[in-house]
């Protein structure tokens, strides 16, 4: 139980990888608060770890909003009078589109709940929670897209380039006040969202699967295992660094043979 008697608030955590995080901090004996846009999904992750018999409270909220960020850190103390873990893991972004033809609204909103979002939730769970306990991890889901470019995904890559370096920031301006700041970047996922991309989504995940050295997408739960590990004491030594979870894509240069594997030695 790496988790005992803490308490954690996840951003996002009615699916994909912020629901495997969640269920994951649940069973390692956290109290866990579930925000999420969709509260159908947030009430759904917060059953199924009632029904395994830990702890979870579900909220709605929109961390591109400031008093949604505002009023999640205090429910969380109000529910279980301290918070342990910040992991901001929600986002939003447009897709598809080369930098010169993105809305500036879509822009807006990018940075608005995937980077704007993420600084407001840390600087408010640092001054109500954190900063008083002595002691605090903050998590920020990040992405390999905020390490290198990607084609036709400016503004996520943006707003991820920036968890990173937010993160480290973090990290070094109170590491001597007890808390600890790190990213997870992970590579490719087959979480639901990434089931819909582009108009042949079963074409599109056998070339990304295909470009990645493991040969496969990850599982949710892959990612769910570093952030338990950055959670906990394990990683006590840890502060202000951005964890890759991606099967090895951002290892090799992306000169490819053939349908992206190395030669047929």
């Amino acid at each position: 139980m790496r988790l005992a008697n803490k308490v954690c608030l996840i951003t996002g955590g009615g699916s994909g990888i912020g629901a495997a995080c969640a269920k994951t901090y649940a069973r390692e004996g956290a109290a866990v608060v579930i925000v999420d846009r969709n509260l159908e999904g947030a009430q759904r992750v917060a059953g199924e770890i009632h029904q395994a018999g830990g702890k979870a409270e579900p909220l709605e909220a929109n961390v591109g909003r400031t008093a949604d960020i505002e009023a999640m850190v205090k429910f969380a103390l109000d529910k279980f009078g301290r918070l342990d873990v910040l992991h901001n893991n929600a986002i939003f972004s447009v897709m598809g589109t080369r930098a010169a033809d993105i809305e500036l609204k879509g822009w807006q909103m990018t940075l608005d709940v995937s980077l704007t979002g993420y600084w407001y939730a840390t600087k408010v769970a640092l001054n109500q929670a954190m900063l008083t306990q002595g002691k605090g991890v903050i998590l920020n889901t990040a992405s390999v897209s905020g390490l290198t470019g990607d084609y036709l995904q400016c503004a996520y890559n943006v707003a991820k380039a920036g968890v990173v370096n937010m993160t480290r920031v973090v990290a070094i301006e109170y590491a001597r006040k007890g808390i600890r700041c790190n990213a997870i970047c992970p590579g490719p996922i087959l979480t639901p969202g990434i089931r819909g991309v582009g108009k042949n989504p079963d074409k599109w995940l056998r070339q990304v699967a295909d470009g990645i050295p493991m040969g496969r997408l990850g599982d949710p739960q892959e990612v769910a295992n570093m952030a338990l590990f950055l959670a906990s004491d394990e990683a006590s030594f840890v502060t202000g660094a951005a964890m890759v979870v991606d099967g090895g894509l951002n290892a090799h240069s992306g000169m490819a043979y053939g349908q992206g594997r190395g030669p047929d030695w």
